[in-house]
Formats: C-alpha cells, structure tokens, sequence
C-alpha cells in the first residue's frame, strides 16, 4: 500500500478551504495562540470519529460487491468531480482572512474547552469531511485488508492533522507569511483540483473496469 500517497492527498485535502481552516484562520487571528492548539486537538478528534466509521463501513460494503457498492463508488467519483469543479470555478475569487483583520493587542480571551468543541463540533457536522475521507480510504482498502492497515490510515490523517494545521498555525502568527499563503490560494485550490479528478477517475475505472 502507498502510504505516502494516501498521506499526501489527504494534506492537501486539508488544507483546502473549508469549515475546519475557516474556523482556524479565525481563531488564530481573534484568539491567543493556545485557543489554535484546542481548535486543532477538536478537529483531530473529529476526523478520527470520521475515520472509524469509514473504516468500519467500508469493510461491511466491500465485503458485498453488488449494487450498494457501485452505487457508492459512482457517488464518491462524481462528488470528488464537483468539488474539483467547484474549486475550478472560483479561482478567479479569493475569499479569505487578511493579516490586518487582527490589530494588536485586540486579541479575545476563549476557554481551552470551548476553542477544542468548537473544532471538533465543526468538523463532526462537515459531511464532506466524512464522504470524503470515505471515497478516498476506498482507494486504500480492501475487503482483506486488515485492521493494522486501517489503524494506520486512520493515524496517518489525525496525527497528520494535528501535526501540520500547528505548524500551520505557528506560520499563521507571522503576517509576511500569512499574506503570502493567502496570495497563493489559487495555486492551491488548481492542484487540490487536479488530484480530485485523478481520483474521481480511479475510481470509474476500479468499478466499471472490464473482468
């Protein structure tokens, strides 16, 4: 199995635009830095909840091929292709936090408890986060494989997770480098894109491939 593969795509996953760095970016730049750090540890917490139960259920719907299983991969393909197209079609718009929307000294006190259940709260009601993370552990898994090779997906993306969005966190705190981030958002969302629709395409192809 090509763990680095898997690792990478889910990278770039996360730090595509969505609730979870929305809600980031805005805790880092209202809050002190420590309310970043519960906001990431919820939002860990949440995708491992999400990766059990993908998990979980792809050995149930991979262990019956049939029509459920097409159904689902054909689902998975075609939502990937829209969100790719999605990310497409607003390359030209760029929507983000600019890092003068925080003046100094202006900071909001947040509790430890509510920054982690905002995060994992934002994550947990992301169904994207959950079809995604469902359509692409499909490409990983296998009715045999076994619960080794699971756990260490499943740790791949939350220890990932918790890993890079603080490094990410930590690089926020310096304006030059967060200007510089959201000046190559669309750089970003084109490569987010283009790997969404490689994977779309995989995915047709493991279904409908002739026997």
């Amino acid at each position: 199995m090509n763990y680095l593969a898997f690792a990478l795509l889910m990278l770039a996953a996360q730090f595509s635009p969505g609730p979870d760095m929305l809600l980031l970016l805005k805790n880092a730049v209202n809050h002190p830095f420590r309310a970043g750090l519960c906001t990431i540890a919820g939002i860990a917490t949440g995708l491992a909840v999400h990766c059990t139960l993908a998990v979980t259920g792809l050995v149930i719907l991979l262990s019956r091929p049939g029509p459920v299983s097409t159904a689902l991969s054909l689902a998975g393909a075609l939502y990937l292709t829209w969100i790719a197209t999605q990310l497409l079609r607003s390359l030209r718009t760029h929507h983000g936090v600019s890092a003068d929307d925080a003046p100094a000294g202006r900071m909001q006190p947040i509790t430890d408890r509510a920054a982690f259940l905002q995060g994992l709260i934002t994550n947990l009601l992301n169904p994207k986060a959950a079809i995604f993370l469902l359509t692409v552990m499909a490409q990983f898994t296998t009715p045999s494989s076994t619960a080794g090779h699971q756990l260490i997906l499943t740790s791949i993306v939350v220890f990932q997770s918790a890993l890079f969005w603080s490094l990410f966190l930590w690089l926020l705190l310096r304006p030059a480098i967060r200007s510089r981030y959201l000046q190559a958002e669309n750089l970003l969302n084109l490569l987010f894109a283009a790997g969404l629709l490689i994977l779309a395409a995989t995915t047709l192809w493991r279904t409908f491939r002739p026997q």
